[in-house]
């Protein structure tokens, strides 16, 4: 009786086990651009760079990205549970004094779509690319969504008021900045998971959008080096187990009938 509660006890684990398993996956952005209050028909969605602060005459600019979540086969019915993004910072503010740092820069949910367009440096450097280009149809601009035509309903993009995550960016550059997982973020990834047209991205906000030289560049999904471009790494509970799991599971139950069949034989005896 014994060894049959054993075998049973190493079913209910290695079952648990296999629905239990994390796995993490790390992805790229699919879209990123950045947004310029003083000059509002202007974006840069090619470019090499995304802006987050103010200039050096206090002139605000915003970043936009997103990540293709429902295009992830592997996230298919899954429960994230956890949540990372990962940018390389490409640029700040020059000159001297020296710029001020750290700097709070926040994550929003957007909550309208957006277009990256084809309007950009084709530089391989952020320098330069500070103030935008003129827009193409589709670019994302501070007034409108896509260019020219669909407008954001407020100036500067729509966005939920709720922080999703906050991190403070320092000034070393081509290093990478962390957006650690909170539930707000895990939130916001497992509904783009389980309803994939409200996936509109984040939008990152510097706290410090009134002193001047506050900005924060970081490198975009068309940056040059590619372990410069914005990750996305999720953790998450697949929702059925790997194949090697139910292999385990199903030697589990074998092991159990073997050991119910010698109990039985014994008994007869």
């Amino acid at each position: 009786m014994k060894h049959i509660i054993l075998a049973c006890t190493s079913i209910w684990v290695l079952s648990t086990a296999a629905f239990a398993c994390a796995d993490t996956i790390t992805i790229a952005a699919s879209k990123d651009s950045s947004i310029y209050a003083a000059n509002v028909n202007n974006s840069n969605g090619a470019g090499p760079g995304m802006f987050t602060g103010t200039d050096n005459s206090s002139k605000t600019s915003r970043s936009l990205i997103a990540f293709d979540i429902a295009g992830v086969p592997q996230l298919t019915g899954a429960t994230i549970t956890g949540v990372q993004l990962v940018l390389a910072l490409g640029m700040v503010p020059g000159g001297s004094p020296p710029a001020p740092s750290p700097e709070t820069i926040d994550l929003h949910r957007l909550t309208a779509d957006w277009g990256q367009g084809t309007t950009g440096s084709s530089s391989t450097t952020i320098g330069g690319t500070g103030g935008g280009f003129p827009a193409n149809n589709g670019d994302a601009t501070w007034n409108a969504r896509m260019f020219s035509g669909t407008l954001w309903s407020t100036p500067g993009g729509d966005y939920s008021a709720t922080t999703s995550a906050s991190l403070s960016v320092g000034n070393t550059i081509n290093s990478p900045y962390t957006w650690a997982s909170t539930p707000t973020l895990v939130a916001d990834v497992q509904g783009w998971l389980d309803n994939p047209p409200s996936n509109f991205g984040w939008e990152l906000v510097n706290e410090d959008e009134t002193s001047a030289r506050t900005f924060r560049a970081f490198y975009t999904r068309e940056a040059s080096t590619a372990a410069f471009r914005p990750q996305l790494q999720i953790t998450y509970t697949a929702a059925t187990p790997e194949p090697s799991s139910v292999l385990l599971i199903a030697a589990g139950a074998a092991a159990v009938f073997m050991v119910c069949g010698r109990q039985r034989n014994t008994f007869a005896r």
